[in-house]
């Protein structure tokens, strides 16, 4: 008898803990398309309203995925909520943020200028729709800039004929060579530089960042080719990686977000915890009275 008593509590703590972890997100909604000029506005679709078809749901965590195209001027966005519980790496992960950046230097590369966002959270009701309306405005502004700075610092509109690269394959004075006819290729993560006959420079950055900070996860990738001379030097590299991270301000983000967040009001979230636990728990309890019955 008194191990069934023990099994029914263990049975309520259990659905307490794990009925806590539910936020309120906004997967309720197509995909939306927003302009540079007015990226705060969501339409009344995807905003909060009594009076309109709920676009809420109760999961473990909330997710908004987005894309930034700065030649179109246009920010396409995705709201979802997940109950996957491998999205946040590990159980005290909090936020994660994947960010891929594409920059094209020419017209003749046929590459978009897009930075591609995919940002998670369970840290508070509609918790991602605040971080995209938190960060979106520096991204368009200020972000356009650090992106124009990498641009500068890697690409030459004259496309200059005489040009020496970084040989990460030689050493000493042989390590830097000359590159006529091709451009100059590096690759942070492999350590590769050297001078590629590939003539189309592009440049591509994707980082994942978890919050607690998880250093198994965490990456900072940066993949180029560009036209000026010695542009993939270690040097160079580091100062690139320099711009990304404050084009990223994920720490300023996360400081700035954390603040609204705990300004917010947090109801919601404790009447579905409570809901959800004061059901489990009376079923529970029913269905342990009864098997009591029958073993007695």
């Amino acid at each position: 008898m008194q191990f069934f008593i023990y099994l029914i509590l263990f049975l309520c703590i259990s659905v307490k803990y794990s009925s806590s972890n539910y936020i309120l997100c906004t997967p309720k909604c197509t995909q939306i398309t927003v302009s540079f000029l007015q990226p705060l506005t969501i339409p009344i679709a995807c905003q909060k309203d009594d009076n309109l078809t709920n676009i809420y749901e109760y999961a473990l965590s909330c997710v908004i995925d987005y894309r930034i195209d700065y030649d179109a001027e246009q920010i396409y966005i995705n709201f979802q909520a997940s109950n996957d519980t491998n999205l946040l790496k590990e159980q005290n992960q909090s936020e994660f943020l994947i960010q891929s950046v594409w920059l094209g230097f020419d017209q003749e590369s046929n590459q978009p200028n897009i930075t591609h966002r995919k940002y998670g959270c369970n840290i508070k009701t509609d918790c991602a729709r605040l971080f995209y309306l938190n960060t979106i405005e520096r991204l368009i502004t200020d972000g356009k800039l650090k992106l124009d700075e990498i641009t500068l610092e890697l690409y030459n509109q004259s496309k200059p004929t005489r040009r020496r690269c970084k040989d990460s394959r030689k050493t000493g004075n042989k390590s830097i060579i000359p590159c006529r006819n091709g451009l100059c290729y590096a690759h942070n993560i492999d350590k590769k530089q050297y001078c590629t006959t590939d003539n189309t420079p592009m440049f591509f950055s994707e980082i994942e960042y978890h919050l607690p900070k998880l250093m198994i996860n965490e990456r900072e990738v940066i993949e180029y080719k560009c036209n000026k001379n010695l542009c993939n030097t270690n040097e160079t590299i580091k100062k690139i990686e320099k711009i990304l991270i404050d084009y990223t301000n994920w720490n300023y983000n996360n400081n700035n977000n954390n603040s609204i967040i705990k300004n917010e009001e947090q109801n919601p979230i404790k009447e579905k915890s409570s809901t959800i636990q004061q059901t489990v728990s009376y079923y529970l309890i029913i269905l342990s009275l009864i098997n009591l019955q029958f073993i007695f």
